[in-house]
């Protein structure tokens, strides 16, 4: 939805100055992620364009500025290398069908409303696997760094004091050491690239360079559905969905906290689909929510959605004015710049706190990160995921135990005074169940064990006074107990079930093993009615 409302003339000033200070930014990462993925240079720059237009116009966040970044440009890589081999004739326009489709999955998951989900992955497999991204970004960049594949590398004096070597670790060791407050005014990346330029153009050397890109607009691409791939599309699609969707929200929250403002994260996925159902459509990279672009935006003044689209359309000028002059800009450079992101975004405070944290976490981080590298992306989320709910799972089965008391001879300190005394004088033949909430499939299979050691004759009266929830697992194990206890000849009796656990029980039939003469309107009432009837029979 186009949010027009967001733009005045008081924001005007802000969002031109915001989008002009994040093109600088993002001219020479989106030229060194289209190197890198394989598409191009040219991928790179109209992926800037085009979802950094779209996704602004869109989207849920007002500040987001959108385009290529690490993780998904790695896996574009992967993927237009797999394609390509496994389909020389469709795969690069199958790759970009994958871009399109991963469009639509984000759509899909704002429609949906899955946005608040996806920022709920435990934080291990998070620091994993963009620590695995940075490590794999590092390794992608050895070999235009030192002219040789790494498979090939070859350590000798003449790789590491060729031109090309000696050019790229400088720009690097210039990345490290420019002043942070420098870079508030001159990126580090723009000076790099300034200074690699003037280097070749007036070294007289000779070096791999970017190309020019053309200054005509791209082509409208057809999407293009190969059934030997179909399954890779498919998985490939879904996991440059989840890439994007996670960059995007977490940039998201990120300008929220600076901003005291408040994204819409469904909105945002919608908007970021769009913009990648576009780029995929026209032969650019996947983009997502770029943290340091947007933060640039933001500090420099950008407040209203204008200032991405502003940012968009000052890149596409500079490409249709100014694209010739990419024909002199070293590969090497931007191999440095790049390996330079990697460094950065491995998570070194996670690693530096190593010792301190948990070793389930340390290990679900580490096997996260080894798994993104030495296996696939995919393969690494999915196995971190499960790891990390198995543990959330046995957590909360912990927490929910809480909910479960269960009272016998001696042990009924936690009722009120005047229940106590009822009780105990009906503790050898009764057993008190109290229910107060939900509980999982693990909990419920040790409560059945537990009461499934009740002897025969006793009366077992389960008690709702605290539960106004139970769901749909309590209710199932409450009905196998009541049916299990009644064929051992035991009596069962309910007390305090409100109507909306009345209403779970009666939904899958449960009440109607119960005589409507023992359910009871309080826990007292009950106790009493097993105390009367023990007189009776005495």
């Amino acid at each position: 939805m186009l949010r027009l409302s967001h733009f005045n003339r008081k924001t005007l000033k802000g969002d031109i100055f915001g989008a002009l200070t994040s093109t600088v930014v993002a001219l020479p990462f989106a030229l060194a992620f289209g190197v890198t993925s394989g598409a191009g240079a040219t991928a790179g720059i109209y992926c800037a364009i085009l979802t950094g237009f779209f996704a602004s116009m869109f989207g849920g966040t007002n500040q987001q500025i959108t385009g290529p970044n690490t993780g998904l440009t790695v896996v574009m890589a992967a993927i237009l290398t797999s394609f390509v081999a496994q389909s020389p004739d469709n795969g690069i326009a199958a790759a970009f069908t994958v871009v399109t489709l991963a469009g639509l999955f984000q759509m899909l998951f704002g429609v949906l409303k899955l946005g608040k989900y996806f920022t709920l992955v435990s934080y291990p497999v998070i620091s994993g696997f963009t620590s695995g991204i940075g490590i794999l970004i590092i390794l992608s960049q050895l070999e235009p760094l030192f002219g040789f594949p790494l498979a090939q590398m070859q350590w000798s004096m003449t790789t590491l004091t060729s031109t090309n070597t000696l050019l790229g670790l400088a720009c690097l060791a210039l990345l490290f050491i420019w002043p942070e407050r420098f870079s508030r005014v001159v990126p580090s990346s723009i000076v790099a690239v300034c200074l690699a330029t003037a280097f070749f153009v007036f070294g007289d050397v000779e070096l791999p360079v970017v190309g020019a890109i053309s200054s005509e607009l791209p082509s409208f691409n057809m999407p293009v559905w190969d059934m030997a791939l179909a399954g890779e599309m498919i998985k490939s699609a879904l996991l440059l969905a989840t890439l994007s969707t996670l960059d995007s929200l977490m940039t998201s929250l990120t300008v929220d906290s600076i901003s005291n403002d408040f994204h819409d994260s469904d909105q945002e996925l919608v908007g970021q689909g769009i913009a990648n159902m576009i780029a995929g459509l026209f032969g650019a990279l996947p983009g997502g929510g770029a943290t340091m672009r947007t933060m640039t935006n933001l500090r420099a003044g950008g407040t209203t959605p204008l200032s991405g689209m502003l940012h968009a359309l000052f890149i596409l000028a500079i490409v249709m004015w100014a694209g010739d002059f990419t024909a002199y800009i070293p590969i090497a450079v931007l191999a440095a710049i790049l390996t330079n992101v990697g460094l950065n975004i491995i998570d070194w405070n996670f690693l530096k706190r190593i010792h301190q944290i948990p070793l389930f976490s340390v290990g679900l981080m580490l096997s996260t990160m080894v798994m993104s590298v030495a296996i696939d992306l995919v393969t690494a989320v999915l196995i971190g995921v499960f790891l990390a709910n198995l543990v959330t799972i046995r957590r909360m089965s912990e927490i929910q135990l809480d909910n479960l008391k269960l009272y016998s001879e001696g042990d009924c300190e936690c009722l009120p005074q005047h229940e106590q005394v009822v009780f105990k004088k009906i503790a050898q033949r009764t057993v008190l169940l109290t229910i107060s909430g939900p509980i999982g499939f693990g909990v419920a299979r040790g409560l059945k064990q537990s009461v499934s050691q009740l002897k025969s004759g006793q009366t077992l009266l389960i008690d709702f006074t605290d539960a106004r929830l139970v769901g749909i697992t309590s209710t199932i194990a409450i009905e196998e107990i009541i049916v299990s206890s009644m064929q051992k000849g035991q009596q069962v009796l309910l007390a305090s079930v409100c109507q909306r656990v009345r209403q779970d029980l009666e939904q899958i039939k449960a009440m109607k093993h119960i005589a409507p003469e023992h359910i009871f309107y309080t826990r007292l009432d009950a106790l009493n009615y097993i105390a009367y009837a023990s007189k009776a029979k005495a």
